[in-house]
């Protein structure tokens, strides 16, 4: 879902208050909606604010989703000729949701990380006062939040982007993945062909990939995989422990079985004459 306000007038990206129209400025609000990784009180003091900004805003539940489905929304802000800002997560991580996009993001950008600044410090930099966001009424189907409630059965946009900054396209995060998540393109690159069949909370690959080029923007433990600029220094083992744990009850032998018959159809569509093992 996305929510649209735009506004006469004109912000510049100074502190305070703008004037020039000639450097309209417009602003990006991601309320990462189906993720527990912002603050709460963060995301509506800034959302409140938003309301009575100068310029263009535009507010998304969430980035990763507006991402992966290539919205042109992200490909038009990425090329205006004013000042844009995107009022997300870590700045790493926003550049390349925006890659996978088809957007570039503008060097001029300026990436506000609520998952570390607070409210008042992210308003300061959009030179916004601060306002009380009124509780409202809830519309159904609404969350507590105003967007759209994920059923069970709801793609939650779980999913990597690489830093192509740091990619070598060595390979193992394609050969450690289980659900197929990353192929290879015509240049031999790798990329995240298949968004949708990441296993959810399943950060694993990334703690194989040896230049730490795999963000995870919704992981919730900070650091290299969640986008920021470090790379990973704690042994990959232990980290993959605690995926496992939340992971819960995963069985990793079904995933293999499915993988495994999966491969066998492919087998046996490309090779219809072949007879298959297993059915022996």
């Amino acid at each position: 879902m996305r929510l649209t306000r735009r506004y006469r007038g004109g912000l510049d990206n100074r502190v305070g208050p703008a004037r020039n129209k000639e450097h309209r400025v417009t602003i990006l609000y991601c309320h990462c909606a189906y993720a527990d990784v912002v603050p709460e009180e963060t995301r509506r003091a800034v959302r409140a604010a938003l309301a009575a900004a100068d310029g263009r805003v535009e507010v998304v539940a969430d980035l990763c989703e507006r991402a992966a489905a290539r919205d042109p929304l992200l490909a038009e802000l990425a090329s205006g000729d004013g000042p844009l800002h995107v009022v997300a997560c870590y700045p790493r991580a926003v550049r390349w949701l925006f890659e996978f996009a088809g957007a570039s993001l503008p060097g001029s950008a300026t990436v506000h990380n609520m998952r570390t600044d607070d409210a008042a410090t992210i308003l300061t930099r959009l030179g916004l006062a601060a306002h009380t966001l009124s509780p409202g009424g809830r519309k159904p189907g609404e969350g507590g939040n105003g967007f759209p409630e994920k059923s069970p059965d709801d793609w939650i946009a779980w999913y990597p982007v690489i830093d192509e900054d740091r990619c070598v396209s060595c390979g193992q995060c394609m050969e450690f993945c289980l659900f197929g998540a990353y192929e290879r393109d015509a240049d031999k690159r790798i990329r995240v062909a298949n968004p949708a069949a990441c296993k959810l909370n399943c950060p694993a690959c990334a703690r194989v990939c040896p230049k730490s080029a795999i963000i995870f923007p919704k992981f919730p433990d900070g650091g290299p995989i969640a986008g920021t600029d470090g790379t990973l220094a704690a042994d990959a083992e232990d980290g993959m422990r605690g995926d496992l744990a939340r992971l819960g009850k995963e069985d990793v032998y079904d995933v293999l079985r499915q993988r495994a018959a999966r491969a066998r159809e492919a087998a046996r569509a490309k090779f219809p004459d072949r007879k298959d093992p297993a059915a022996e």
